[in-house]
């Protein structure tokens, strides 16, 4: 029981945070970024192709806000790369349970993506908190260089 009590304080601890709730916050912004990208870049070109556009172009941004206000750290190549590689599993649980809450629960668009950012943006967080921000990352850097001294 301590256990499971220990994890659960754990996992209260990771997401109610000031850092969260701006990360939500700032996946609010996004979300409406993402929209308006996608909405101008149709007026030129076939609505599929400005959606990913929309979506890549919004990433430039929230790489920023969250660099500058979430993790206050400066941006770099190696963090930028990290950031976008720390948003495709949580996208691929988006698609996932969107696909099931439009087909088998019949819930219309709205909802649909309403639940599916509900589970997936955590996921982002966690992702990005650990693997472009936090130790992990800077484990795996540190790896690389003596490696890469090792070979020198």
């Amino acid at each position: 029981m301590k256990k499971i009590t220990a994890f659960l304080v754990k996992v209260k601890n990771l997401f109610l945070n000031k850092k969260f709730m701006l990360f939500c916050l700032f996946g609010i912004i996004n979300t409406v970024n993402t929209a308006l990208f996608a909405f101008l870049a149709g007026l030129v070109i076939q609505e599929n192709i400005s959606a990913i556009l929309g979506y890549v172009l919004s990433l430039q941004g929230a790489f920023l806000l969250t660099c500058k206000f979430i993790f206050r750290s400066s941006p770099t190549w190696v963090k930028y790369k990290r950031f976008l590689l720390s948003y495709i599993p949580s996208f691929i649980l988006y698609i996932l349970i969107h696909a099931g809450a439009l087909s088998a629960l019949k819930l219309p668009q709205f909802w649909a993506s309403f639940i599916a950012v509900t589970f997936s943006g955590p996921l982002t967080y966690f992702i990005v908190k650990i693997y472009a921000f936090g130790k992990l990352g800077a484990n795996i850097d540190k790896k690389r260089s003596q490696n890469e001294e090792n070979n020198a």
